[in-house]
């Protein structure tokens, strides 16, 4: 075993160094994501409540040729506030960008948190961004202007005698026309068996997508960066195969309206409908990776932010978060922090993919 672990060991340095020979450009990167998270929803029976609190330090060195061609090798070190372990979580962070003005390829390990930006949390609830900072798969992008389309892959689970395979397969995009923008996001998350197979589990699917139209009103309000508001279908598809009573098909209506004014801004977003994720008192967040609140029939989520730090570097944000289901009202306190540095060259594709 130190035998083979010496020689993956003396293969990595290999293909290292060899990176290094042929790059053009070779440089490092370092991230700094704080993150304070409390909720405060006692009294409701979707949602836990809870604090969530840490910190990810992820330096990285990074190869460039050919000026459309990189490489980026490092790791993702998680530290949870308050706890005995200096360090919570390692995961790796390796790979291959094709990056030119209209398209994005990414292949490997990368973190998700600058290329899926225009998913809300009706598809990924915070601790998804907070626990699981990275996909591992790849993720392929079209761009034009400011409209873009793509798809992307993430493997959440190994298949092994005791762990279930599991992975998302997504698209989304948006199409400007003047002040008018149609847009989605879609995924299908596909929740397997084990090796060998374990006949007491059976395969699940989880399928959501939104599509909405909307107007963007910045060019008759200049002085604001973020004004616009949108109407949209959000459809959802579950399933426990091979059992009877076992298939979903939620619908309902989505209203969205975002304002944002110098480091002050508001985000907004209506749901009614049918209820969602009807299998999560059996497998809760094994299936669903979205916001529990969907789980009743109507739900709002207002968010009220100010981001006393915004440069090119450095973005602080202080947010309240209103949330109104069941009846009741549920509060939400949120600061996060995030410090990305760089040197040599930048890989100008930090806001891939974003809001309209």
């Amino acid at each position: 075993m130190k035998f083979i672990r010496k020689y993956f060991l003396l293969l990595f340095l290999f293909f290292l160094v060899h990176f290094i020979s042929l790059a053009q450009t070779a440089g490092w990167e370092m991230g700094f994501n704080y993150f304070f998270d409390n909720t405060e929803f006692s009294g409701s029976s979707y949602v836990n409540d809870q604090t969530m609190k840490g910190l990810h330090v992820a330096p990285q060195l990074t190869f460039q040729w050919e000026n459309i061609h990189s490489f980026f090798v490092g790791t993702d070190l998680l530290n949870i506030s308050g706890s005995k372990k200096a360090i919570e979580k390692v995961k790796l962070i390796a790979y291959y960008q094709l990056f030119t003005p209209k398209i994005l390829l990414r292949v490997g390990s990368f973190p998700r948190s600058d290329i899926l930006t225009n998913y809300s949390d009706f598809f990924f609830q915070d601790s998804v961004e907070y626990f699981k900072p990275n996909i591992e798969g790849l993720f392929w992008q079209i761009n034009h202007s400011s409209d873009f389309f793509n798809l992307w892959l993430d493997w959440t689970g190994h298949q092994t005698a005791t762990q279930r395979e599991s992975f998302f397969v997504g698209a989304s995009g948006v199409k400007h026309f003047e002040n008018f923008f149609a847009d989605f996001q879609s995924y299908m998350f596909h929740y397997a068996n084990t090796a060998p197979r374990n006949t007491d589990f059976h395969v699940c699917d989880n399928v959501l997508m939104h599509l909405s139209l909307g107007i963007n009103l910045l060019e008759n309000r200049s002085k604001l960066d973020t004004l616009f508001f949108a109407v949209g279908l959000l459809q959802g598809f579950e399933r426990e195969r091979g059992l009877d009573n076992m298939t979903f098909k939620p619908s309902g209506i989505v209203l969205r309206g975002n304002i944002q004014y110098n480091r002050f801004g508001s985000e907004n977003s209506f749901y009614i409908g049918d209820k969602r994720m009807r299998l999560y008192n059996k497998h809760g967040n094994n299936l669903y990776w979205n916001n529990p609140f969907l789980r009743g029939n109507s739900y709002l989520e207002s968010e009220w932010y100010w981001k006393p730090i915004q440069t090119s570097t450095v973005e602080g944000k202080l947010a309240l978060r209103l949330h109104l289901s069941e009846g009741k009202l549920f509060t939400e306190q949120l600061f996060t922090l995030k410090v990305l540095l760089d040197h040599s060259f930048k890989k100008n594709s930090k806001t891939i993919a974003c809001q309209n």
